[in-house]
């Protein structure tokens, strides 16, 4: 069967890599055909030589989950999603992991992928080990993989230990463990590393550390922790990779880069973002999303980080609640 009646597949094929990804569930509906096509992984890789993946934002807000213009059916056995779940973006698909039941706070080791093609959800390997939450999370860019670090128990012991797993199998495996505890650590691939920063152990309760620690996978090692990597006792939550840019995070009302081992002052947010709630990078942009104070609307900023140009980004309501966690996919 030709994947379009009167024309060489080559083209065929030229035309379903521009559909936009919102229509993909309705044209694997056509034919057998066309499902098997945009369910292979090359179609992605294509998309993207070609130029016609776009970044896209996936947020968790009030037990909804937004993927750019999308308003995603809520995950299976909850009403919504996990409370203070990890969202990250493999390839062409969302990776929902771990959280709190949102009915009886009871923490979850569970794991949900949303297929855009298919537009469907399935359920994933449970996280093995001790249930874990608040903690640090992250996908490769280069793999179909997550890895998961330090969070803590149900008894709010914080935890060192580590584990990765890989979507196309359904499976997880253990990494060694980290140096030291660290419970609400943010977890971010940079430069081929996975890199754990901040934190705090048990008996620290709170009082965030200055360190961080970074994985080598030729070694298969955790590098010697970089005592200093964080400026104060800071919340690392909003720290993200801007590939070969560096490192970015907010602190104090700005936007600071990671230059010569040194954070740097990159631009002022505006005086509407005070709390950020989400921050994000992709081909030499930033976006913030924040409120000036806790239960006012969220507000979006974004940066070209080549210029240093800053606007104001203007979302429909239903855009503005709080967003509790969030991702970009490239799709």
């Amino acid at each position: 069967m030709d994947f379009i009646p009167g024309l060489p597949d080559d083209v065929a094929r030229q035309c379903l890599i521009r559909v936009s990804y919102e229509k993909f569930s309705t044209i694997a509906a056509v034919c057998r055909v066309w499902k098997s096509e945009v369910e292979d992984p090359d179609f992605f890789r294509q998309r993207k030589t070609a130029g016609y993946t776009r970044p896209v934002f996936a947020m968790a807000q009030a037990r909804v989950v937004r993927i750019g213009v999308l308003r995603v059916t809520a995950v299976p056995g909850f009403d919504g999603l996990p409370m203070f779940c990890q969202l990250v973006g493999v390839e062409s698909e969302l990776v929902v992991v771990g959280g709190w039941d949102p009915d009886t706070w009871e923490i979850s080791s569970s794991v949900f992928i949303y297929n855009f093609v298919s537009a469907t959800w399935r359920r994933g390997a449970d996280m093995p080990g001790a249930r874990r939450s608040f903690f640090g999370c992250a996908a490769s860019g280069l793999e179909r993989v997550v890895y998961v670090a330090g969070g803590h128990d149900g008894e709010k012991n914080a935890l060192k230990s580590a584990l990765v797993y890989d979507v196309a199998k359904d499976e997880w495996a253990p990494l060694p463990d980290m140096a030291r505890e660290r419970d609400e650590c943010k977890g971010v691939f940079h430069r081929g590393k996975f890199h754990v920063i901040g934190g705090y152990c048990t008996e620290m309760q709170g009082r965030l550390e200055r360190s961080a620690e970074a994985f080598d996978f030729a070694n298969w090692e955790w590098d010697k922790a970089e005592e200093d990597f964080l400026e104060g006792s800071t919340c690392p939550r909003t720290c993200v990779d801007g590939g070969d840019m560096g490192m970015y995070m907010c602190h104090a009302g700005e936007v600071v880069a990671l230059q010569d081992s040194r954070w740097q002052t990159v631009d002022k947010l505006p005086a509407e973002i005070r709390h950020t709630a989400y921050m994000s990078t992709w081909e030499g942009k930033l976006l913030v999303i924040g409120c000036r104070s806790f239960g006012e609307a969220h507000v979006a900023y974004m940066l070209d980080l080549k210029s240093r140009r800053g606007r104001k980004l203007v979302a429909p309501e239903e855009f503005c609640g709080h967003v509790q966690s969030g991702c970009c996919l490239e799709i």
